[in-house]
């Protein structure tokens, strides 16, 4: 059925056929989808001609008519996809050059794999990490000088994550695969058995103003990185100097061109204690010097 056509619209994606190949719409930026001929490889191509080669995946025209009928598909990992989870993965493998289908369903953090089966609030197991196939991109950074400053303040309610980025790349698809990572760094065990459920392509992030990451404390409104920090439900008697002494730690070559985006945080049970009423906050930050990612998250309770 690959005349041209479209299978699926939201505020977000658009999926169907084109000029008889399949293809994705992302906020207005649209991705030529295609296949290896010999096996079973999504290829996603950017309007500059970049590829994007998903292993072990879909052949696009099977996902698209099964789509137009209201079917679901499944993955070799046995994950049922509606047509919002296939753009949610398609957006997220989108860029990496070559990534597996295991890897690229990593966006789903500890959903279950049936949608006949996913409850909200359902803490399952995360697929497991394949660190060989990973992508360096978004990879956590575990030894930094930071957490070294940032363990002198076991009282702070914010969380912190580094990843790297390795594309040299700061768009909407980066920062999501760096909370991604974060995700699995917080929000896991050792063992890997699920803290708080989490759900990243349930995320919408949007541009922030740099500027506005230190702002000063508002007393009323919504939650800041720096009231996070002061004023949990606990008092710690931090002060703005312990404040900029862990930015210091955080971003040692300073902060101008950050490039910060917002999340929303109806995602994860992780935010669930900060919606009764302290906040919550969950930032991604690239910083273009050290080419890395710092995910600041916080939600707490009395």
């Amino acid at each position: 059925m690959n005349k041209d056509c479209e299978v699926y619209r939201d505020g977000r994606y658009l999926l169907g056929f084109k000029n008889g190949y399949g293809f994705i719409g992302i906020d207005g930026k649209e991705y030529k989808l295609s296949c290896h001929p010999y096996e079973p490889c999504l290829y996603i191509t950017d309007e500059d001609g970049r590829l994007t080669a998903v292993h072990n995946s879909f052949d696009p025209e099977y996902v698209i008519t099964a789509f137009s009928k209201g079917a679901l598909i499944t993955s070799i990992t046995g994950f049922e996809y509606d047509a919002k989870d296939f753009c949610i993965m398609a957006e997220y493998a989108a860029g990496a050059g070559d990534i597996g289908i295991d890897d690229a369903e990593k966006v789903f953090g500890g959903r279950d794999k049936k949608k006949s089966s996913r409850r909200e609030g359902s803490a399952a197991k995360p697929p497991e990490v394949k660190a060989a196939t990973c992508p360096e991109y978004g990879k956590v950074i575990e030894d930094d000088p930071f957490y070294g400053v940032i363990a002198e303040y076991p009282d702070s309610a914010v969380d912190y994550c580094l990843a790297q980025a390795g594309r040299g790349e700061s768009d909407l698809n980066a920062h999501r695969s760096a909370l991604v990572s974060a995700c699995r760094k917080l929000f896991t065990e050792e063992n890997g058995d699920c803290i708080w459920s989490f759900d990243v392509g349930r995320a919408n992030g949007v541009p922030a103003a740099a500027e506005a990451l230190f702002a000063p404390v508002r007393e009323n409104g919504e939650l800041n990185y720096r009231r996070a920090f002061l004023n949990p439900p606990y008092e710690n008697g931090y002060s703005n100097a312990d404040f900029d002494r862990v930015n210091a730690a955080l971003f040692p070559k300073g902060t101008d061109g950050l490039i910060v985006y917002k999340w929303t945080t109806d995602w994860s049970e992780y935010f669930d204690d900060g919606h009764e009423w302290w906040g919550t906050l969950c930032l991604t930050v690239y910083d273009k010097k050290l080419d890395r990612f710092a995910v600041i998250m916080a939600s707490a309770t009395d």
